[in-house]
């Protein structure tokens, strides 16, 4: 299952250490470890089981082709703001800096939620300057949009008399993911494969040489996929699209040439270099086993949102960095960054600065784009890419036996596929086995910084609807009759007023959620609470015995807005629970080491339960456990455990009214 080239001889910059072996790696490991387990830092299991290895040795290298060596990838910007002028105006700040494509993100007149380019005019006055034979263009459509964009797209090509073969243009074209965004087709799925074969086949006769499909695995993503389902998940799309078209009355072959992907990465590096390896190979035996020729395909990344934090912002921009450049060396033809405030809404012109610099820093100082596959001989690497190649090829044909894709999605046993993987991940959330920065781990305390977000002015209204002197039918004519309407001054919303809808197919739309939310929606209602919930620590020993755990409990609460209040260092069980008398926290949390556990624990937790206090101990003593739980501690707080459940088991604690309150 490779499309790769094989060379004979591998690099000797290994070779160039003694003894570079595994054993002589991994005793190194183990002395810098100083005892800790290596295992859980050198490996670990992916959410679909698959192991990885960081320390592996070499093998030949297998590029697998792509991108050429030395080709730079198209550092695209996402464009987004509702006004046509305005955006227009980002764009070309975005390509005279750096810049060498858009992300066009189509929106309608009064949202802010993409550009306000629903007529010929105002996708013209949006690419005002932007000239089209240079600039490579994605379409981010919007629902049900892909071929009204495509012939708006057309429109304007033909408008500014631009030879269509000298034009990149990723028409984004999906007709399951937008089922899955709705959840229902305004036509049957065979009228919308004919609507789609349609489009290629008008595209095509005017000399268009771009892929129409654009098969998103970005939906699957945000929607909580692991690396196999998202891989698997846009195979069996693309093979539902591709057999709906052949049905619709195209070859295999132009259907197939007709697909492109857009994947997300994010800050799993590795397994993100591998995620685009991985489809390469998997499209190229899609392909053998079609009998089609070996063709690369398009590959479009856009960094994950799912990923991205409202608490702590500026750590996206390490994600973002991370993912663009995981996403270059895995050998994307087109990557976009989003601006690090994206999870805000609109983003500002700093932030977008920001993400555009990200991409130039990554190929001018790294230079990444110049060789084919930098990966290609990295034993992780090459070892992950087949693990996942193997488990995405099981799990589609699992899809194809169930029937294909829409039936998967029909059925809702796709979408289940995904809210389990999404359980299983929110739950290592929740134990921080898998850590935000900023947010779960590592939180700032006080309140979140402020950013600077801009909609940009608001956009006039659409215009007046008016009938259509065109029939848009469901076929190449259709195709052509709207690119004739939008010269005429057609809208969208003329275009959707003469196809009514008459939805045929439905299936439940997929939930997505970014991963930092439940820490964030926890902590958020908590600062703004009128009064916030707060936790006494209770300082078992000098600083150097109870620093460690103290400090794990505060990282603790203020993840979710509770407060932290100090007790004394050094003082008598009596003393602390005097201290906690005077603070309005219900629970007291003992923060010291095993050995002061031992010889004061018990004693402190029943002077402080003798006060009032709910009682718990950070961490889990190996000996006197059910002594201390005797003496009136109630719970256990060690690294590992629910952090989410522990936090509202804080909030879920009543406020004690007033300060002082005798007891």
């Amino acid at each position: 299952m490779t499309t790769a080239s094989t060379t004979a001889s591998a690099t000797a910059f290994a070779g160039d250490f003694a003894n570079a072996s595994r054993d002589a790696w991994l005793a190194a490991a183990e002395a810098a470890l100083k005892g800790r387990p290596l295992d859980g830092v050198i490996s670990r299991r992916t959410l679909d089981g698959l192991a990885v290895d960081a320390i592996t040795e070499r093998v030949p290298p297998r590029v697998v082709v792509g991108r050429p060596a030395g080709a730079r990838w198209v550092a695209m910007t996402r464009i987004d703001i509702g006004d046509p002028a305005a955006a227009n105006a980002q764009a070309l700040e975005d390509l005279n800096n750096g810049a060498a494509g858009l992300s066009l993100v189509f929106g309608e007149p009064g949202t802010s939620a993409g550009v306000a380019a629903d007529t010929l005019d105002r996708l013209d006055q949006a690419l005002e300057g932007v000239l089209l034979d240079l600039a490579p263009i994605h379409l981010d459509v919007a629902p049900f949009g892909g071929r009204q964009s495509a012939a708006l797209a057309t429109a304007l090509v033909e408008r500014r008399k631009i030879d269509p073969a000298s034009v990149s243009i990723l028409f984004g074209v999906d007709v399951l993911r937008d089922l899955v965004r709705t959840g229902a087709l305004p036509r049957s799925w065979e009228a919308m494969c004919g609507r789609v074969a349609g489009a290629i086949t008008g595209l095509s006769r005017r000399g268009f040489t771009s892929p129409v499909l654009t098969i998103c695995g970005r939906s699957w993503h945000n929607a909580g996929a692991s690396e196999v389902q998202e891989l698997a998940g846009v195979l069996a799309s693309a093979t539902e699209h591709v057999r709906g078209l052949v049905a619709a009355g195209l070859s295999v072959e132009t259907a197939a040439d007709a697909v492109s992907f857009t994947l997300a990465c994010d800050a799993e590096q590795f397994a993100s270099i591998a995620k685009l390896r991985t489809l390469r190979l998997l499209w190229a035996a899609w392909r053998r086993e079609s009998g089609l020729p070996d063709r690369p395909v398009h590959i479009h990344v856009e960094t994950s949102r799912r990923m991205m934090t409202l608490r702590d912002p500026h750590t996206n921009m390490v994600r973002t960095t991370i993912a663009a450049f995981a996403a270059g060396a895995g050998g994307a033809d087109s990557i976009v960054v989003l601006p690090f405030t994206s999870a805000f809404g609109a983003s500002d012109w700093d932030a977008r600065r920001i993400a555009r610099n990200a991409q130039a820093i990554i190929l001018e100082e790294s230079n990444v784009h110049r060789v084919a596959d930098p990966s290609a001989g990295a034993g992780a690497i090459e070892a992950f890419t087949d693990a996942l190649a193997d488990a995405a090829w099981g799990l589609f044909r699992e899809v194809e036996a169930g029937g294909g894709m829409l039936a998967a999605l029909t059925e809702g046993s796709w979408q289940q596929r995904l809210a389990d993987a999404r359980a299983a991940r929110s739950a290592a959330i929740a134990r921080r086995s898998a850590p935000i920065v900023g947010v779960s781990e590592f939180p700032q305390a006080g309140p979140p910084l402020a950013v600077v977000s801009e909609a940009g002015p608001a956009v006039a209204a659409a215009p007046a609807l008016k009938p259509l002197a065109v029939e848009i039918t469901d076929d190449v004519a259709g195709f052509d009759a709207m690119v004739s309407a939008y010269h005429d001054g057609a809208s969208f919303a003329d275009i959707r007023a003469a196809s009514k809808p008459i939805p045929s197919v439905v299936a439940h739309p997929i939930a997505t959620e970014r991963l930092a939310e439940p820490f964030e929606t926890l902590r958020a209602r908590n600062e703004a609470a009128p009064s916030p919930p707060s936790a006494f620590l209770a300082l078992v020993g000098p600083i150097a015995r109870h620093s460690g755990r103290a400090g794990f409990i505060r990282n603790l609460l203020v993840a979710g807005g509770v407060d932290a209040v100090d007790g004394p260092v050094g003082a008598e069980p009596e003393a602390v629970a005097e201290a906690w008398s005077a603070t309005r926290a219900p629970l007291a949390i003992l923060c010291g080491s095993d050995d002061g556990y031992a010889q004061v624990g018990a004693a402190l937790a029943a002077a402080l339960k003798a006060r009032g206090a709910t009682v718990w101990l950070a961490g889990k003593p190996r000996e006197g456990r059910d002594e201390l739980a005797a003496a009136g501690v109630a719970r256990f707080v060690a690294a590992g455990d629910d952090a989410l459940d522990i936090l509202r088991s804080v909030v879920d604690l009543p406020n004690r009214q007033s300060a002082g309150a005798a007891r």
